[in-house]
């Protein structure tokens, strides 16, 4: 079992990236704050994001993310990584810019006590 997190944990937008150490997203309990989900497998093969109970249901104001998740998964997703950092010669302490694909989940409202999000390429 792995743990990931959106902005990425290795970066200074990091929600558990302290500020003294440059961090420029802290979150005063770290990691968490964020919403936190479970990656599971369902029956039909395709992965889903869980509410992870152990922690408080989310407000959706959150600045951040965590999931439980395989280490499979977890290395897989962010294996390219590191050569698109040095493919756009990305310096420590730059900037850059992510599109975590929100187009893709324009359907969901966050407004309902259940929440199910279908992923709808825009």
């Amino acid at each position: 079992m792995n743990c990931d997190e959106f902005p990425f944990a290795s970066t200074y937008h990091s929600a558990g990236m302290k500020a003294v150490n440059g961090g420029l997203n802290e979150a005063p309990n770290g990691g968490a704050d964020c919403i936190q989900t479970v990656s599971a497998v369902a029956d039909d093969g395709k992965t889903h994001f869980l509410d992870d109970t152990r922690y408080d249901a989310p407000s959706f104001t959150e600045n951040c993310g965590r999931s439980s998740m395989s280490g499979d998964v977890n290395q897989g997703s962010m294996r390219p990584f590191g050569e698109f950092a040095k493919a756009m010669r990305l310096l420590d302490t730059q900037d850059y810019f992510l599109d975590p694909g929100n187009a893709w989940f324009k359907g969901c409202d966050t407004s309902k006590a259940v929440l199910v999000c279908t992923m709808a390429k825009p």
